[in-house]
């Protein structure tokens, strides 16, 4: 019998059995994509959530420095307008700065979350 005859009948016996195989290996890659989504997601809305919460924060922080600057002044206008450019001076920093305080700090948290779902998996295995 030659080697052509022996790998054919080989393939025939066995192709249904790759057929399964590679049918659940999609159903991985599938489901893995799924689980990076959904964790992915899940960390956007948890951030979304910590960042309304700061919002909120700032917010009342500078109406109470406002209204501390207004006291110590006796003008409403004097410590609004130092307020808002306090404000003005976080964006600005936070604008110059928005790569090393958020970008790179996300890209890496992301990279992390997907490395360590392909750890989880190797150390399933």
């Amino acid at each position: 019998m030659s080697d052509k005859e022996t790998f054919s009948a080989f393939f025939r016996e066995n192709r249904a059995l790759l057929r399964e195989y590679l049918e659940l290996r999609m159903d991985l890659f599938r489901l893995q994509g799924i689980r990076v989504i959904s964790r992915s997601f899940s960390m956007l809305v948890v951030a979304l959530i910590v960042a309304l919460m700061a919002l909120f924060v700032l917010l009342f922080l500078g109406l109470a420095f406002a209204w501390w600057i207004a006291g110590i002044t006796g003008s409403n206008i004097i410590g609004f307008a130092s307020a808002a450019g306090l404000f003005m001076l976080l964006l600005v920093l936070v604008i110059l700065l928005r790569r090393p305080l958020f970008q790179n700090p996300l890209i890496r948290l992301f990279i992390e979350e997907s490395v360590s779902d392909q750890e989880d998996e190797d150390t399933d295995q």
